[in-house]
């Protein structure tokens, strides 16, 4: 057997975290490793700790590799290090800025991150913005946790591909439904005029897109302003969850994302078997559901 191999997650209840978990205990199996799967729960101390308990343990379950979701990027630096000082692979299922630092140290170890192209995710819900609100107009954008590069490059994306044309107005929130639903709540709370409402809102997760549709149809329920029918988009898209919210007319678009966990073990297997190392970067492409010609006010 080639090893085990560990994949730390941010959450379960998350459907783009559980697409990670069952690619990679398929492409695990096919390609002869043990797996074993931890959730954090959105906690990074909780998610450094397991990460932790499994290098102290690495002799006995034979790990060989490290597959990490992170709660917060950077803080998974110093672990990712312990890490290698153990002699395990390291791939990030995600971007983080630390991952290079942490390759140039271990030249001749698999330490890499797997990720989808954040800033042109973020360019795609531009576009999006632009085939549903037309040259201009204001959009409130609910964001993942501000520590994840993900958040930030995607935000960065967007409003490049909006290049000052729109408002846009930022909410922080977690990656969850429930936290973007209290975001957005909040916001609200304090909107008493037609005019300082969004034409749309872009959500950095199919989740939170849901979140923002609960919270805008709560909104409706207790003021007379037109808000539960403004478009809302989001971003994983995976079949049986965002590209349905969009059938189904919950969501207006989504920005598909393939699951990087696969694509990952691919590269731990080819390493192990042919000593041929991962770029530091491994990207994966992005794409609108539907595709920009099809989206229409």
């Amino acid at each position: 057997m080639p090893g085990t191999i560990g994949l730390f997650l941010r959450s379960l209840d998350n459907d783009y975290q559980r697409r990670l978990k069952e690619v990679a205990e398929r492409e695990a199996e096919q390609r002869g490793f043990e797996i074993f799967v931890q959730s954090a729960q959105f906690d990074p101390s909780q998610q450094n700790a397991q990460i932790r308990e499994a290098i102290k343990n690495a002799a006995t379950s034979k790990l060989v590799a490290i597959l990490v979701s992170g709660v917060h990027d950077e803080g998974l630096r110093p672990v990712a290090q312990e890490a290698a000082e153990a002699g395990l692979d390291w791939a990030l299922l995600n971007e983080g800025a630390f991952i290079d630092d942490v390759r140039s140290q271990y030249p001749g170890r698999a330490i890499f991150a797997v990720t989808c192209d954040q800033t042109e995710i973020g360019r795609i819900h531009g576009q999006q913005v632009r085939s549903l609100l037309g040259k201009a107009g204001r959009v409130l954008c609910v964001t993942g946790h501000m520590r994840n590069v993900a958040a930030l490059r995607r935000l960065e994306g967007l409003k490049a591909s909006l290049n000052g044309n729109f408002e846009v107005v930022e909410l922080n929130a977690d990656w969850t439904s429930e936290g973007a639903r209290m975001a957005v709540e909040r916001w609200t709370s304090a909107t008493t005029s037609e005019k300082d409402l969004p034409g749309m809102f872009v959500a950095h997760n199919d989740e939170m897109a849901l979140g923002v549709r609960q919270a805008l149809r709560d909104f409706d329920s207790q003021h007379n302003l037109p808000l539960a029918g403004a478009p809302i988009t989001g971003c994983d898209g995976s079949r049986t969850f965002g590209q349905r919210l969009v059938r189904e007319g919950r969501l207006k678009a989504t920005v598909i994302m393939p699951p990087a966990s696969g694509v990952a073990i691919e590269w731990i297997d080819r390493a192990h078997a042919q000593g041929q190392l991962p770029p530091v970067r491994v990207l994966l492409p992005v794409a609108s559901f539907p595709a920009l010609p099809r989206l229409q006010r």
